[in-house]
This record gives C-alpha cells, sequence and structure tokens, in this order.
C-alpha cells in the first residue's frame, strides 16, 4: 500500500514540475514582449483650428514609436534607438530619453509651469526630455508625452 501511494506521489509531483515549467515559460515570452520599448508622441492636427488649450486630446494625432524604428509624423522623421541623419533621434540610456534634432528648437514643459522659461536647443545637440515636453520648431510643434506601456 505504502508503495502504490509513493508512485502515485511520484506521478503527481513529476506533472506538477513539468507544468511549471510551462508556465515559467510562458511567463519568460510574456516578460519580453512586454518590455518592448515605446514613446508616445502627439501633434496638433492641422485641420482643427483651435489654438492652445482649446485643442483637446481627440482632437490631436498620436503616434506610437516602437524601438528601432523610424516613422514620419507632421512632416518630420522620428527615430527612436536608430539614429538617422537628418532625423529627430530619440534614444534611451539609464531609463532615462534623450533627444538629437537636426534644427534649433525650442523645448517647453506642457503646460508651461510658471518662473520656469523654455529652453533653447541648438542643433545636433543632445538633451533631455520628460514627459509632456513639447519641441517646438519650424512650425511644429511635437509633444513627447511619455513611454508607451
Amino acid at each position: 500500500m505504502t508503495k502504490n501511494l509513493l508512485f502515485i506521489y511520484a506521478i503527481l509531483l513529476s506533472t506538477s514540475c513539468t507544468s511549471n515549467l510551462k508556465t515559467e515559460e510562458e511567463g519568460a515570452i510574456k516578460t519580453i514582449v512586454g518590455n518592448s520599448l515605446t514613446l508616445e508622441f502627439a501633434a496638433k492636427n492641422t485641420e482643427v483650428k483651435k489654438e492652445g488649450t482649446n485643442v483637446s486630446t481627440s482632437e490631436m494625432l498620436h503616434l506610437s514609436l516602437t524601438d528601432n524604428s523610424k516613422s514620419n509624423f507632421v512632416g518630420e522623421s522620428l527615430t527612436l534607438n536608430n539614429t538617422i541623419e537628418g532625423a529627430i533621434n530619440f534614444y534611451t540610456r539609464n531609463d532615462s530619453v534623450f533627444c538629437n534634432s537636426p534644427n534649433s528648437l525650442i523645448l517647453m514643459s506642457m503646460p508651461p509651469r510658471p518662473g520656469i522659461r523654455p529652453a533653447m536647443i541648438a542643433a545636433n545637440t543632445e538633451f533631455h526630455v520628460t514627459p509632456m515636453s513639447l519641441l517646438k520648431f519650424n512650425s511644429v510643434n511635437i509633444m513627447f508625452v511619455g513611454k508607451g506601456e
């Protein structure tokens, strides 16, 4: 009787171990896919004839820029961890987001904070961007919304 119980226990234990292994593999795959980097951007839709804070989120254009990609957004080329000459290149380092633009621009926070002046950024200069940073250049405004999910 004891031998039968040990045999059944051994079978249950072995099936339990193989089931956990499969679950751990599936979890690892989901983690790798879930860690794919995406940055979110927004810009005013030129067809909307409103100004400033009167433009709602639903009236804006949105872009999800994925890691190692290039995308055209409101007439500008944007890249993420894929530096291309002439593009607005975003890249990450130590969980921070940086940018380098071929054109000079104005960097400001949105909404504007009292007492904090917009920064003038020279062309081809590396600078740090935080969520809700507005990049203003060539009559185009692109807002870095933040990291995607």
